[in-house]
C-alpha cells in the first residue's frame, strides 16, 4: 500500500499556471512513497517546457508508462528516455502498431521498433496483463471488452485506407492501492471507462475509487452512454473525478452537473497530493 501519492499534470490540453502550456495530450508524473513514475508524454511539445516551469526533474525516474500508442500519448518519451536510460519502459506490445484516424491520416507512436526501444533503457516490459511498476502502482495492460454501449470512442484504423478496423488493444490504465483508497488514472479510455473500472474491480476487489482522473474518449458519447458510466462512477462511489483531455465538453458538464462537489479541474500545472497536503 502506497502511504503517499502526489499527482502532477503535465501536460494536458489546457493549462494552469504561469508560463505552463497545454497542448493535445497527455502526460503525469506519478509519486509513490518516493518511486517517481511517468505516464504518458504528450506530443512532446510541451513537457520538458512545463516540467521546468513547475520546478519538477524528468530524470531520476523509476519507469515510464505508455497508455497506448497514439502520438499525443508518446510523443515526448525519445527526450525523456535520453534523461533516462536506467529507467524501465512499461507498454503494450500493440502500441508500436500502425494507427490512422478516420481520415486515413497517421496518428501512431512514431516510435522506432522494439529492439531500438530496448536499446534506450534498462528494461522493456511487454504488459499484455495486470503488471506492477513499483509497490502498490500497476497498470492493467490489455483490457476486456464486455460492454456493448462502449466503443474506442471514434473510428480508428490500422491503415490509411481505412480498411482495417483498430480496437486499439493497447490501451491500459493506471490503479494505485493509496493509505486513501484506490485511485485510477487513464490515458484515454478507450476500452471504456466502465469496462475498465469493471476490470480493475475483478483483479483488486475493489468496492470504492478514491479518485479517477484522465482522458475517458466520450466526445461522441450518447446520453446512454454518458448515463451508464456515471453510473458506474456513483457505484463505486468516485470520490474525486478529473475528467480531462479527451472526455469532451459535454461529458465534462453531464459529470459536473451529477457530481458538482467531487469534480476537480486537472490541466498542465495541476498538482494532487493524497493525502491533501496541508
Amino acid at each position: 500500500m502506497i502511504a503517499r501519492l502526489k499527482l502532477t499534470q503535465l501536460v494536458e490540453n489546457a493549462a494552469s499556471g504561469r508560463g505552463v502550456l497545454g497542448e493535445h495530450g497527455i502526460s503525469f508524473l506519478i509519486e509513490a512513497d518516493g518511486a517517481r513514475v511517468l505516464f504518458d508524454t504528450g506530443q512532446g511539445l510541451t513537457l520538458e517546457h512545463n516540467a521546468e516551469r513547475m520546478g519538477v526533474s524528468l530524470e531520476g525516474l523509476d519507469a515510464v508508462v505508455l497508455s497506448h500508442g497514439h502520438y499525443d500519448h508518446t510523443g515526448g518519451l525519445l527526450a525523456v528516455l535520453e534523461r533516462n536510460p536506467g529507467t524501465r519502459l512499461f507498454m503494450h506490445p500493440e502500441a508500436l502498431s500502425p494507427k490512422f484516424n478516420r481520415l486515413g491520416k497517421a496518428i501512431g507512436s512514431g516510435l522506432p521498433d522494439a529492439e531500438e526501444l530496448a536499446n534506450r533503457v534498462a528494461e522493456l516490459i511487454w504488459t499484455e496483463g495486470p503488471t506492477e511498476i513499483v509497490p502498490g502502482l500497476f497498470v492493467t495492460g490489455q483490457i476486456p471488452r464486455r460492454n456493448d454501449f462502449e466503443d474506442t470512442g471514434g473510428p480508428f484504423y490500422q491503415d490509411g485506407g481505412c480498411l482495417q478496423e483498430d480496437t486499439l488493444p493497447d490501451d491500459q490504465a493506471l490503479y494505485a492501492h493509496t493509505a486513501e483508497g484506490w485511485i485510477v488514472i487513464l490515458g484515454c479510455g478507450h476500452s471504456g471507462v466502465v469496462n475498465t473500472l469493471e476490470y480493475i474491480q475483478e483483479c483488486t476487489g475493489l468496492t470504492q475509487v478514491r479518485g479517477l482522473f484522465g482522458g475517458m474518449h466520450l466526445l461522441r458519447a450518447g446520453r446512454a452512454r454518458l448515463e451508464a458510466t456515471a453510473d458506474m462512477l456513483e457505484r463505486l462511489n468516485v470520490r474525486t473525478l478529473g475528467a480531462n483531455h479527451c472526455t469532451g465538453i459535454d461529458a465534462v458538464c453531464f459529470f459536473r452537473q451529477r457530481f458538482a462537489e467531487r469534480c476537480v479541474e486537472l490541466h498542465a500545472g495541476d498538482r494532487l497530493a493524497f493525502p491533501a497536503q496541508v
